[in-house]
């Protein structure tokens, strides 16, 4: 095991140490993950809902606790995000998610971010109840994007990792609750 961890450390791929488990909404997730080679430790999660339906519990794993967005946009990374999903989400649900979760918060995009999102969406195929998707970001190296423990593609820069935080903690978060979750502001 801990030959496998250091592997999946070196290669920068997030892999959930054994310290222990946080649950919220009968999912469980662990206390800490590695990204990067460095521990991380979980900031908060929060349920992300769309209508009356539960989607997925996001957790946030940073080098130390933030309780505020600016705080976690100033950290620099590493950190990671998890969705583990609770509701099954079709390609095209998940592209037009993430249209609208880019759009509403940086309204500025360049060309290059631009290009970058409709790479990332691109990642994002079918999920079915139970999945874990990981949005791991290494500085120097970017945001690698896992499903279920599978590397499915990465993106490169600083840019991109800002705007993807910026999707769940920005003015435009996909639900107030998650982005309070995510934050630690959650009972």
């Amino acid at each position: 095991m801990k030959k496998l961890l250091s592997i999946l450390a070196i290669l920068g791929i997030g892999a959930v140490m054994n310290a222990g488990a946080a649950t919220y909404k009968d999912v469980t997730v662990p206390d800490t993950v590695t990204v990067g080679g460095q521990a991380l430790v979980l900031n908060g999660m929060g349920l992300r809902t769309k209508f009356f339906f539960k989607i997925y519990l996001g957790a946030l794993y940073l080098p130390q606790k933030a309780d505020t967005a600016a705080e976690v946009m100033a950290e620099g990374g590493p950190d990671s995000i998890l969705m583990h999903m609770i509701y099954s989400v079709d390609k095209g649900q998940f592209a037009d998610a993430w249209h609208e979760g880019f759009k509403d918060n940086n309204p500025n995009m360049s060309a290059t971010l631009k290009a970058d999102v409709e790479k990332f969406v691109a990642f994002f195929g079918n999920s079915k109840k139970g999945d874990v998707i990981t949005l791991d970001y290494i500085p120097g190296q970017g945001t690698q994007v896992s499903w279920n423990g599978k590397p499915v593609g990465s993106i490169a820069g600083e840019d991109f990792h800002q705007a993807l935080l910026k999707v769940f903690l920005g003015p435009n978060p996909p639900t107030e609750d998650l982005k309070a979750g995510l934050l630690g502001q959650n009972p």
